[in-house]
């Protein structure tokens, strides 16, 4: 279940920020993904890069504007986050 440095900050940061939006049924924009983070844009860009390629999280265009991007947990990217937060949940943690 867990990938090795993903739960060090600001990783964690940008998965429970999704999480949380898509229990909400809202959408985060990759430049809000950046705000929410306080950390440089440069290294939320590269962490944003690591979770696509872990296959947690996926960008994808606006349609009405192409300039827009949102990025959003994939279907691997909320079991996970479930289970995680379950086991946190179980441990007394949370």
């Amino acid at each position: 279940m867990a990938r090795k440095g993903l739960f060090g900050e600001p990783g964690w940061d940008i998965l429970l920020d999704l999480y949380i939006a898509d229990r909400r049924r809202t959408e985060l924009q990759v430049s809000s993904v950046c705000l929410d983070a306080g950390v440089p844009s440069t290294t939320i860009l590269r962490w944003i890069s690591r979770l696509e390629r872990e296959k947690l999280i996926y960008r994808t265009a606006d349609a009405s504007d192409a300039r827009r991007r949102y990025v959003r947990l994939t279907d691997e990217g909320r079991t996970m986050m479930r289970k995680v937060l379950r086991a946190i949940s179980a441990a007394g943690l949370a």
